[in-house]
């Protein structure tokens, strides 16, 4: 008799643990963390290539227009402060977690950054390079939430095949 509830005592553990583990090693769904389907708020990480994208802007700038190298040389100044600020903004950035306040505070900060190295670019580029930069930013902010809003970034309108 003793056998038999040892044996049905190790079962339900065994099922409990395997239920335990089950739990624990689900697939999350898609999307950013924060809910089903991943429309929380994004990660810090991502707000700041959203906000102030210095890596690309500064490659699109270097490779994609015609800029002189005298005017290279004064962005490189400007980007390399809009650089070390956003690095600070960064370093704070890692301890806010989910806090809408520290969240707001940190888009504000960027956005201001953003303005900042906007208004320092518009001394140093033409007004067509200028222009030119800002339309490259808008098309790649559309197509950056294209991508968070879940279409794959294809044409506008139109939604990827799977």
């Amino acid at each position: 008799m003793k056998k038999k509830w040892l044996l049905i005592i190790s079962l339900l553990f065994a099922f409990s643990a395997f239920l335990v583990v089950q739990k624990y090693t689900q697939a999350q769904p898609p999307g950013v963390p924060g809910g089903p389907g991943g429309m929380g708020a994004p990660p810090a990480g991502m707000m700041m290539m959203q906000i102030l994208p210095l890596e690309s802007t500064w490659a699109h700038i270097c490779f994609e227009m015609n800029v002189s190298d005298d005017a290279l040389i004064k962005a490189r100044k400007a980007f390399q402060d809009t650089w070390t600020k956003r690095k600070a903004i960064q370093e704070k950035s890692q301890s806010i977690g989910d806090d809408a306040d520290a969240r707001r505070a940190m888009r504000t900060d960027l956005e201001k950054l953003k303005s900042e190295l906007d208004t320092k670019l518009k001394g140093i580029l033409t007004p067509q390079q200028f222009e030119e930069l800002a339309k490259w930013e808008k098309e790649t902010q559309s197509r950056f939430q294209m991508r968070r809003q879940g279409t794959g970034g294809g044409q506008p309108g139109r939604t990827q095949q799977r």
